[in-house]
């Protein structure tokens, strides 16, 4: 089986870095936001794996048409069994697809030819009930994601430029800038005429430029990202470290924590599972999804001794 004119994952990346230009600079069309989507789609992934079988499916392709369009349609072909984009052709009494065929998509025109009745000839395999996927979290998050990394740019460059000088002329200018080169490149003591620092209107040589705490801003900047980014882990359901307590978690919160984890994910799972199951049973195929237990937590400052039901 061969399909025409099929655009790879590749040729898709190309596309998008071709079609970003400098003077579209937005919060959730840029290389920074790319980078972040990317890092976050591999999240997402690292938590199912799949089997397909005798079936030469391709995984890219299943993963991005299941997670990113929300679900994917399984038909039968000349060639046997393929998975495709889908589009509904009929409802059932309680509006859920009936019957159902291929969708054109990538400029593909094979996929026209594929249709069938669910859960006979035809099977879709969803993330959530509503056929949705993970694009509106993955994109919101990234551009957060981006627009943190951008003020951390700024508060580095900040770091460079936030110190001003005040002098009566250029050749105090001069030997200003001459006494702080020196100072920030280690020597050992420096001298300067103390009239041209303290004529009554300054008490020392240098000053912020701005208001701007910018090696605290930094750090607060790091931990906000870090936040995010668990707060996104939490939603995909892998396990993280909870910063905003310093004490152990007891066993309370460690029980609701997991519930918090495994809330989205289990409703994917099982709809995928299902999805498969039935496919599996109907055409005697064996196509396994598996949930994979993954862990990013960072160390977190425990200032407590901890007590009886301290986890």
């Amino acid at each position: 089986m061969t399909v025409d004119n099929w655009s790879t994952y590749e040729q898709r990346m190309t596309a998008n870095y071709n079609g970003l230009h400098p003077i579209n600079v937005k919060g959730v069309s840029n290389f920074n936001n790319l980078y972040q989507c990317r890092y976050l789609w591999n999240k997402i992934y690292s938590k199912f794996k799949f089997d397909f079988g005798n079936l030469e499916w391709d995984l890219n392709t299943f993963r991005m048409l299941l997670f990113k369009f929300g679900s994917l349609g399984i038909f039968k072909s000349d060639g046997g069994w393929v998975f495709a984009p889908w589009t509904v052709e009929t409802l059932n009494i309680y509006l859920n697809p009936k019957t159902i065929k291929g969708y054109k998509l990538f400029y593909t025109t094979y996929f026209n030819e594929l249709g069938g009745t669910v859960n006979k000839d035809a099977f879709i395999v969803k993330c959530f009930d509503d056929y949705l996927g993970w694009g509106d979290l993955v994109e919101s998050t990234g551009e957060v994601l981006a627009n943190i990394d951008k003020s951390i740019n700024i508060a580095l460059m900040n770091a460079n430029v936030n110190l001003v000088g005040y002098a009566d002329g250029k050749t105090d200018a001069e030997e200003i800038k001459l006494a702080y080169s020196q100072a920030t490149e280690g020597e050992p003591l420096v001298v300067v005429n103390k009239n041209k620092i303290l004529d009554g209107r300054k008490d020392h040589i240098l000053e912020p430029f701005t208001n701007h705490d910018t090696v605290g801003i930094i750090d607060k900047l790091l931990v906000a990202r870090r936040t995010v980014i668990n707060n996104f882990l939490t939603e995909i359901g892998i396990n993280n470290a909870n910063l905003t307590k310093k004490e152990r978690l007891i066993t309370d919160e460690v029980n609701a924590n997991n519930e918090e984890l495994s809330a989205n994910i289990s409703i994917v799972y099982e709809n995928i599972k299902k999805a498969l199951d039935t496919f599996n049973k109907v055409t005697g195929n064996n196509v396994t999804v598996e949930l994979v237990e993954t862990d990013d937590t960072t160390v977190v400052e425990d200032n407590n001794e901890g007590g009886e039901n301290d986890v």
